[in-house]
């Protein structure tokens, strides 16, 4: 019976001692851990506007080599859909649209919201441009006379624009050409304005730029949505992105900088 009893105690003092081992590895634990657990939490509210800001310097508009141009502008068709010109801005609030250009015609054929783009963007005062996307496999004096047909140009207007963004498949490259040159030609004999070429910078030197006529073409807008400080190419207004979000367009649209300062700018519009 004593040998029993002095055996119980000893299971008593061993489970009173895992006891307070327990106690105290968990009140060690519970400390450490919150500590930790305030540290990440800490260090999570601190992160957050980096984060926030690391997320909002990815928009192009507010790269430092964007912010740098002083004329900015956009351009749009039927596939932005009706847009209400009221609410229009630049999606960064230190900068301003200077500049729209609006597809007038494609082909033979008029953008059916040309007139009232036209007419709207007007009444907010954007120095305006109409623009002709050109159909590689179609008369290029059609294509000019619709052009002429739809759009009147007035003083404070952009000279008009060629969109060129595809290759003839029906034809040959030196008839295309032809046709382009064509085109430009008519378009500067009516409006006494010479013409923008609205292209890609990797279409320009691949297929246009290696034609005398067009390596020193004088008014090149171009294309290059890549991470690149500026185009190779000799351009005047560079398209920089077409995933931009604008109060009042339902549709993505395209942002546009003009290379030189305002003064610049304002010799090329129409007197």
């Amino acid at each position: 019976m004593k040998h029993s009893r002095r055996k119980k105690n000893y299971f008593h003092f061993f489970l009173i001692f895992c006891l307070l081992i327990l106690s105290t590895a968990g009140l060690f634990i519970y400390k450490t851990n919150g500590v930790y657990l305030k540290k990440v939490y800490r260090n999570y509210v601190e992160a957050t506007p980096k984060i926030y800001r690391a997320i909002a310097s990815t928009e192009p508009y507010l790269k430092p080599h964007i912010k740098k141009y002083e004329v900015h502008g956009i351009d749009v068709s039927k596939h932005q859909g009706k847009i209400n010109w009221d609410l229009v801005k630049h999606p960064d609030s230190g900068k301003k649209i200077d500049f729209v250009f609006i597809r007038a015609t494609y082909g033979t054929y008029e953008d059916k919201l040309f007139d009232t783009n036209w007419v709207n963007a007007a009444n907010k005062n954007f120095a305006l441009g109409a623009y002709h996307y050109y159909w590689a496999n179609t008369n290029s004096t059609l294509q000019a006379n619709k052009f002429i047909e739809t759009v009147e140009l007035k003083k404070g207007d952009l000279p008009p624009v060629l969109d060129i963004e595809k290759l003839p498949k029906f034809q040959s490259k030196s008839n295309w050409l032809k046709g382009i040159k064509n085109w430009l030609n008519l378009i500067e004999m009516h409006y006494g304005l010479k013409p923008i070429i609205y292209t890609s910078d990797g279409f320009y030197k691949h297929h246009l730029k290696t034609d005398p006529f067009f390596t020193n073409y004088p008014r090149l807008w171009i294309a290059n949505y890549n991470n690149i400080q500026q185009p190779d190419s000799n351009w005047h207004f560079w398209q920089y992105s077409d995933q931009v979000k604008i109060e009042g367009i339902n549709e993505n649209v395209d942002l546009n900088v003009f290379k030189n300062d305002s003064i610049l700018f304002n010799e090329l519009l129409k007197k």
